[in-house]
């Protein structure tokens, strides 16, 4: 099969098979099955994406909480280091 693609798009394909490890044609093929899957399970990855849309906030704020404490204990410690070095 013979497909028109302009030059620039062929060294994008063949750079992402090569970043895939794979030749050319079954990048393609992959890329082909790939798509497939998402058409037959697109209302579940759907329901996924919203899922984590949902939780982003509340990751983001364990992930600050999170950072906080770390930098306390950090601050604590350099405070322990200090007094007994004295």
């Amino acid at each position: 099969m013979v497909v028109q693609m302009t030059p620039q798009e062929k060294r994008a394909l063949d750079s992402r098979a090569k970043r895939a490890g794979v030749p050319t044609a079954e990048f393609v093929r992959r890329s082909l099955n790939a798509s497939d899957d998402i058409g037959e399970h697109r209302e579940e990855i759907e329901a996924m994406l919203a899922a984590l849309e949902a939780t982003a906030p509340q990751v983001l704020q364990s992930v600050d909480t999170a950072m906080a404490s770390i930098a306390a204990m950090s601050a604590t410690l350099d405070t322990m280091k200090i007094e007994t070095q004295s």
